[in-house]
């Protein structure tokens, strides 16, 4: 079983999520925005992308985390954040993905079908600052 942790860091501000099986989905990508490139530029894009339940657990951080979507302000706008991905109960380090510099992109909440295995869940999309990929750090 994997298992994630999600921490966003702004000076004294800081969001995290480490409950079990609260975040199910996670996605790094690495992008180059012109897929017909010729030769190696530095025309990439670094993405994350999470999806977890929302419960009473994590619904404060939920809050502050829907609060920086809709932030405008350039201080706090953009913010280090870091995902370790665990492998088993054991907490043995998969990955940990350490990225400066991420803004929201988009950020939601779906409240659906009780019958469904996700009745609440939420999904963040993560970008980074442009011009911000040497600072991309993967352990």
């Amino acid at each position: 079983m994997i298992y994630y942790e999600l921490k966003i860091e702004s000076g004294d501000n800081t969001i995290e999520i480490n409950e079990e099986n609260t975040i199910y989905f996670a996605e790094v990508i690495l992008d180059t925005l012109n897929n017909d490139t010729q030769k190696k530029s530095n025309a990439l894009l670094a993405r994350m992308t999470l999806q977890g339940n929302i419960e009473s657990s994590i619904n404060d951080s939920l809050i502050k985390i829907s609060e920086w979507a809709r932030d405008l302000k350039n201080e706090s706008t953009y913010r280090k954040v870091t995902l370790t991905i665990k492998e088993d109960e054991a907490g043995t380090t998969l990955r940990t993905y350490e990225i400066p510099d991420m803004f929201v992109c988009d950020y939601r909440e779906v409240y659906g079908n009780p019958q469904d295995d996700k009745t609440a869940f939420f999904e963040l999309t993560l970008t980074q600052k442009e011009n911000q990929l040497k600072t991309f750090n993967t352990y």
